[in-house]
């Protein structure tokens, strides 16, 4: 909070708080805390600005988990918290939060918009008003952003976003009482994917710094610096429902003329399918004791609104949240029939179903949804509760003998999520007892191959009976550099005459291959090689022989 003296009156004297009967009734203590409140906030004839200390805050929902946002950024509060994280937003987004402080004596308000372009880059504009109703200037400030928000990976696991801002103060009663200044954040956001779903779904990291170098200009040439405020944190989702949120925020607080270092934390929840949230979060304070926050929830496809509660050390008076937001328009996904999942298939063994399809690698693919039902063409109801993460499903203890059908859809990892169109329907007949998996004819021809016959690189192999050797041990990896695994269980008598299957057309995978000894000593694998898998069937109408083949793990 940054004080500023007017008309070279002194600063310092607070004026009575209402009628002067009112502080009959007070205590000392009580007095006392309105004093030190009153010279903090409305001093005579000074007026506080843009305070980072005090007891203001954007947003219901961040400030329901205890101001710990920085590290989840998902909506359009991202702005006021770490403006990376609005390339999470994929529909254009209005939002707007109201709130009375310090018992009435402040408003606070503000409004957002933001804007996304296709999946990947974002734009917003908002508007932050915190005016004093009782003090002697009863002035109003104002902080007007314009941010920009951008992927710097392709898989969007790592983005950047910046706010320009331009801050006015302005008083009714003393029109001399006005400055104005220019401001500069900078925000980065980091997803860590945990790869093993039972310890958890996403690591976020945030960083943003608030302010850079801000200075305002008052009417009268005095300047007055606006202090920097850092702000660290991670998340750690536990599932799609449940996250919690650690943060820490630094800043010179003005107020105590100190360095202020506030710890941060919240937990959140989302039932009935995500439209009903709950969290708590506490606040810890550098010369208060901690304060408790909670909030709740309720949100559709196209609107939501949040409410906090945030309560405050005795005497200031705890405060109250309402914040509404409004989802209108497509996003890139509703648009894209790419993102439709592909090539449904179903094997059916006795009153087993399992439903496979073509995944996609987009990291704002959340999951999918598999419907049911047992009339062609409508009627049906979704399976999972949950959105599935992989690109196969199974159904069990179905009815014997009858006859399903399916379709599939994606999910996004928006807020809200946005469903796809459905896929191809496909038909499933489960049998009176078990049996062999059906095949079905679409599947192999979706199914990628790589014939290392074909492949340049492997024509210097030769023939292992001549050279002593029991044969070769093929080796392969989806990432370069990676853990390498063996295809074949045992060794090859002849490399180029290999076909390796079971993998996804179009994806590039890496090769080693190793020499077995007669007595099964194996040699030091080969340099890396990479091939592109391609169709089955238009490797198989290459080859007009029968080639030997195994089938590579998918990992």
């Amino acid at each position: 909070m940054v004080i500023k003296g007017t008309l070279g009156e002194p600063t310092g004297a607070p004026q009575a708080l209402g009628k002067p009967g009112l502080w009959a009734p007070l205590s000392i203590l009580k007095c006392l805390a309105f004093v030190v409140l009153f010279c903090l906030v409305c001093q005579d004839p000074a007026f506080a600005v843009f305070d980072k200390g005090g007891v203001s805050g954007i947003g219901a929902r961040p400030l329901g988990m205890g101001g710990a946002f920085v590290s989840i950024a998902d909506t359009g509060d991202a702005i006021f918290y770490n403006p990376a994280g609005l390339v999470q937003v994929l529909r254009p987004e209005i939002s707007g939060m109201g709130a009375v402080l310090l018992n009435g004596k402040e408003d606070l308000f503000d409004i957002a918009y933001v804007q996304p372009f296709s999946d990947q880059l974002a734009w917003a504009i908002a508007v932050q008003d915190l005016n004093d109703n009782g003090g002697p200037s009863e002035g109003a400030e104002r902080i007007y952003y314009a941010t920009f928000a951008a992927p710097l990976a392709v898989d969007k696991s790592i983005s950047f976003g910046v706010n320009v801002k331009l801050f006015t103060v302005d008083s009714p009663i003393l029109p001399t009482y006005s400055a104005r200044g220019i401001g500069l954040d900078m925000g980065f956001l980091y997803h860590l994917p945990i790869l093993d779903p039972r310890y958890g779904k996403r690591i976020n990291l945030g960083l943003s710094a608030e302010d850079l170098d801000t200075t305002i200009q008052w009417q009268d040439g005095e300047q007055d610096k606006i202090p920097l405020r850092v702000r660290g944190g991670f998340s750690y989702q536990f599932n799609d429902d449940l996250t919690a949120a650690f943060e820490f925020s630094d800043f010179d607080d003005t107020n105590l003329s100190t360095h202020n270092t506030l710890l941060l934390a919240g937990i959140e929840s989302w039932f009935f399918e995500d439209q009903l949230g709950i969290r708590t979060g506490y606040t810890g304070f550098q010369t208060l004791d901690g304060q408790f926050t909670a909030g709740i929830s309720y949100r559709s496809r196209t609107w939501g609104i949040d409410y906090a509660f945030i309560g405050h050390s005795q005497f200031l008076g705890s405060s109250h949240r309402i914040s509404a937001n409004w989802r209108f328009g497509d996003t890139f996904f509703a648009k894209a029939q790419s993102f439709i999942p592909e090539g449904v298939v179903s094997y059916v063994e006795g009153d087993i179903i399992t439903l496979k399809w073509l995944g996609s690698q987009s990291i704002s693919v959340d999951g999918y949804n598999v419907y049911f039902s047992k009339t062609s063409g409508g009627g049906y109801v979704k399976i999972n509760k949950n959105p599935i993460k992989t690109n196969y499903y199974a159904l069990r203890g179905l009815e014997k003998n009858t006859q399903y059908y399916f379709v599939v859809t994606s999910v996004t990892s928006t807020v809200p999520p946005v469903e796809s169109q459905y896929s191809r329907q496909v038909v499933a007949l489960t049998t009176a007892a078990p049996g062999a998996p059906v095949v079905v004819q679409s599947d192999v021809q979706n199914e990628g191959v790589i014939d290392i016959a074909r492949q340049a690189q492997m024509s210097n192999f030769p023939d292992p009976a001549k050279n002593g050797l029991k044969g070769y041990n093929i080796y392969f990896s989806e990432v370069s550099g990676g853990r390498f695994d063996r295809v074949n269980n045992e060794p090859i008598a002849n490399v180029p005459t290999y076909l390796v299957r079971k993998l996804k057309v179009g994806q590039r995978y890496f090769f080693k291959f190793t020499s077995v000894g007669a007595d099964g000593s194996e040699s030091v694998p080969t340099q890396e090689l990479s091939f592109i898998a391609l169709p089955y069937s238009t490797v198989t109408q290459q080859n007009s022989a029968a080639v030997p083949s195994t089938t590579a793990a998918q990992h």
